[in-house]
């Protein structure tokens, strides 16, 4: 279903998610402004159909401003910096965006002998405070993905650990797809779900050796030299996302991480 072409889009910023998620909104119908810290990356937004911005987060100028001006905004930054998040906010407050999208990690969780869902215990993670310092505003409403590590494209998850040592072998891996990270944006926004938290990672949990092993093979790069110690206990993460496919009604586009290789 298009949306209104009154509809407008914030993406900060985009790399290689934000990028693809920006053609995506564009391709839905949207008004999309991008954000980029490089000229030719710019230009190459701009020729896909996305109002390009010029921007470094740090820098809370007019161009920022004007970039603001959308009904919606997916803050897309590897950046951890929280007084930087806090010096943005009240520009934020002042835009007329009126939905946020945060997109975590779901490094913010402390390892768990038991699967982790989105009320389990968090770490000290920058990511914490900054969700905190984000959600519950009277602004504008805000939902959170919690990303688990991102394959897809031309990230190939054999690259990862290609001939590194590797500990905890037997530990379970967490990841997700590209795609369906793009899916389940699109879904928030179409189903108008807002002031919530959601695990975003895949359905199965192969263990580090097996999945890293066949990833490896797979693009016929080194395979990764996993130590074997049986005094010690793997330390475990094991992300369930039952919630969000529960309350979107979701169906994963790459749910068996070794069949996505």
């Amino acid at each position: 279903m298009k949306q209104s072409p009154k509809s407008s889009i914030s993406i900060l910023s985009c790399g290689w998610l934000g990028e693809s998620l920006a053609e995506d909104m564009v391709e839905k119908g949207f008004q999309v402004k991008g954000a980029t810290t490089s000229q030719d990356k710019q230009s190459r937004l701009s020729q896909k159909g996305i109002e390009a911005f010029l921007i470094r987060f740090e820098e809370l100028n007019a161009n920022m401003v004007e970039f603001l001006k959308s009904e919606i905004l997916v803050l897309n930054l590897t950046i951890k910096d929280i007084d930087l998040y806090k010096q943005f906010l009240p520009l934020l407050e002042e835009s007329p965006v009126k939905k946020l999208i945060l997109i975590s990690s779901t490094g913010v969780y402390k390892i768990s002998e038991y699967p982790i869902d989105e009320s389990s215990e968090l770490s000290e993670s920058p990511w914490v405070t900054i969700e905190n310092l984000m959600k519950d505003n009277l602004n504008y409403q805000t939902t959170i993905l919690r990303f688990s590590g991102l394959f897809g494209g031309n990230r190939q998850p054999g690259n990862f650990l290609s001939g590194k040592t590797v500990k905890n072998a037997d530990s379970p891996v967490n990841l997700i797809h590209r795609d369906d990270c793009i899916r389940i944006i699109g879904e928030i926004i179409k189903q108008d779900v807002w002031e919530e938290c959601f695990n975003c990672t895949a359905d199965t949990h192969p263990t580090k050796k097996e999945f890293y092993t066949k990833a490896a093979e797979v693009i016929n790069v080194p395979i990764p030299i996993f130590e074997e110690d049986e005094k010690t206990e793997a330390p475990i993460k094991h992300i369930t996302n039952e919630k969000l496919k529960r309350r979107l009604n979701y169906e994963f586009i790459h749910p068996d991480l070794m069949k996505a290789l």
